[in-house]
């Protein structure tokens, strides 16, 4: 069986790009895996910023933290552990102001933990435990292109998924939707074609 993690993290619900081709990949996937199952995280509605008592919570070691602790870090280690199972990672990330949505950083920030998807390494800093995972990241924009030079977004996913141990990362680019929106299906198809 082949899991796969679908983050998604555009405000829109029914017209949002990055969803639609983030939908069309894990199609994809149905059509190759005879059994896929997905899990999908909605960033905008079921993950909250950091606060001090959850980085409080968070550098205390495990066996150390109260229950109160354990409690503030229980989703936060539910979506860490989530990114772990998945054998595909599939993002579905809109700009914003040429960056990432707020809550996409949440979602990142709340699996990004030191023991749990990377540890120290004396001789190489940090060693990302999210490996042997592939990771699909559909970036929508509405002007700018994707992988261009204002293109904060697919840099920064890239870097950060390697940090976690994710190195075989294919960024697909539902971009410049408002500039031309009537071939944006047609696009992305193309580049899911051309991956799979």
């Amino acid at each position: 069986m082949t899991s796969v993690l679908h983050v998604t993290s555009s405000v829109r619900q029914n017209s949002s790009a990055s969803l639609s081709g983030g939908r069309m990949v894990i199609e994809r996937l149905q059509g190759i895996h005879e059994t896929l199952t997905v899990t999908t995280r909605t960033a905008r509605d079921e993950v909250a910023f950091l606060t001090e008592d959850w980085v409080g919570a968070s550098f205390t070691p495990a066996d150390a933290r109260t229950p109160d602790q354990h409690a503030i870090l229980a989703t936060s280690d539910a979506m860490a552990q989530e990114l772990l199972d998945a054998d595909i990672l599939v993002i579905s990330a809109s700009m914003y102001n040429f960056g990432l949505p707020a809550a996409l950083k949440a979602w990142i920030d709340h699996v990004a933990r030191p023991g749990a998807t990377f540890r120290t390494d004396p001789e190489q800093a940090y060693v990302g435990l999210a490996t042997g995972k592939t990771a699909y990241i559909v970036v929508a924009t509405g002007e700018t292109p994707v992988m261009g030079e204002i293109d904060f977004v697919s840099p920064y996913l890239v870097h950060v998924l390697g940090f976690l141990g994710i190195t075989d990362v294919h960024v697909i680019a539902a971009d410049m939707t408002v500039v031309d929106s009537a071939s944006l299906d047609n696009r992305v198809a193309e580049q899911i074609d051309a991956l799979f």
